[in-house]
Order: C-alpha cells, then structure tokens, then sequence
C-alpha cells in the first residue's frame, strides 16, 4: 500500500511548497511539513512607524480559475478596519517587488497616499 505522501487526490493541486524561491506543487502532507516552518512562509516583513509591510508564501493557490496560481500575498497591517488591501502574486520576484515599493513608499511619503489610493480602488 501507498503511503500518505504517494496518495495524491484533485485537491492537492492546490497545494504548494518551497523550492528555494520557486514554487512547486505538492500533496497536502508536503505542503502542512513545509509550512511548519517561519522561513517556508515569510518572504519579507518591514516594519514602518506603525505600519508592518508583511509578505508571505501561502502555498495554496488562491486562482480559482484559469491563469497563473496566486501563492504570495503582501498586506499593509496597521490600517483602519475598513480598509485591509491584499496583493497576490505568483512568484517570488513578483512579491517582493511589491513589497519594497510599499516600504519604498511609506517610508518617503507616510501613509497618506497609500490610503488614498486604497479608497480610490475601493471606491470604484
């Protein structure tokens, strides 16, 4: 008989781990041993004044259609309650850019603009 990590059902396409920065898939059991651990999940966290820039490796793909797996995600702690934005990504490369444009960002000009701009997208 097979054991856990050989059975692989249709949910385990949504499940992927860590190849260094590249993401590959993997069963359910691969991707729970991976993300046990803070460095398989945590690309990057900057903390700004009362901000946390934070960008993390999800390993489950959040597409639900056709197109490239969303894996990564970058959130701006600290806003108000109503505005949470979240960027997904899917690779690496693609998050972190992100993520250093926001600290870049925060860093230079506040928060203002960051919040006007999330209202905007919001808005419409």
């Amino acid at each position: 008989m097979s054991s856990d990590e050989d059975i692989r059902t249709p949910i385990d396409d949504r499940f992927y781990r860590l190849d260094g920065r590249t993401p590959v898939r993997c069963t359910f059991v691969e991707y729970s041993q991976s993300m046990r651990n803070d460095a398989n999940r945590i690309v990057a966290q900057d903390n700004i004044g009362e901000f946390q820039v934070s960008t993390v490796f999800t390993g489950i793909n959040r597409n639900w259609g056709d197109g490239s797996p969303i894996l990564f995600e970058t959130m701006v702690l600290g806003l108000p309650e109503d505005l949470q934005p979240q960027w997904g990504f899917s690779t690496w490369d693609e998050a972190i850019t992100v993520h250093l444009h926001l600290v870049d960002s925060l860093t230079a000009h506040g928060i203002e603009p960051l919040l006007a701009e999330i209202r905007k997208k919001t808005a419409a």
